[in-house]
């Protein structure tokens, strides 16, 4: 009887082994089927990127287009935010309010700017506007790159019809 004991001991062991071999090679299989699909993904074929048709600003430099759509921004934060359709907004009195193309919405971003700052804008470009809606004589100055004035706007004023943000990095508003 001990001998059949022993070999029943034996094949148990056999099966406990074989199982935990198949559990490693289940876990191993597992780890790798996980990383095959991301791989597929990678390299199948997908949509092209929306991109922004001017340059993008980041970090005082810029990349030329193709970039992923990115949405205007500025700092510091305007008083207000919105969003139009068309050319014509309303702007506040007292404030300059810049309008931008957006193409993570595929509509106008308006700023309404009215706290005196100079704002710095990020993946500005392409054309739109502003009015100068200050106060009567209040000057606004667009800056371009380096640092260097690009235009000036004396309130009341609108943008020229030619307006474009490529060229302009910062706004002073007052």
């Amino acid at each position: 009887m001990e001998g059949s004991t022993m070999r029943l001991f034996r094949m148990d062991l056999r099966s406990r082994r074989l199982a935990g071999v198949a559990a490693a090679a289940g876990l191993v299989l597992t780890a790798l089927l996980g990383v095959v699909p991301a791989q597929a993904a990678d390299t199948a074929p997908q949509a092209a990127p929306q991109t922004v048709g001017a340059t993008e600003r980041n970090a005082g430099t810029r990349a030329e287009a193709g970039v992923l759509a990115t949405s205007p921004t500025i700092s510091p934060a305007a008083e207000n935010i919105r969003y139009v359709s068309g050319n014509t907004y309303d702007c506040a009195t007292g404030r300059l309010c810049a309008r931008v193309w957006d193409p993570t919405r595929g509509t106008y971003k308006v700023f309404d700017l009215y706290r005196c700052a100079t704002y710095s804008l990020s993946y500005w470009g392409g054309t739109g506007g502003f009015y100068n809606y200050q106060t009567t004589g209040t000057v606004a100055t667009f800056y371009n790159g380096s640092g260097g004035v690009y235009y000036t706007s004396t309130a009341r004023d609108t943008a020229p019809s030619w307006w474009n943000w490529d060229p302009i990095w910062k706004i002073k508003n007052c």
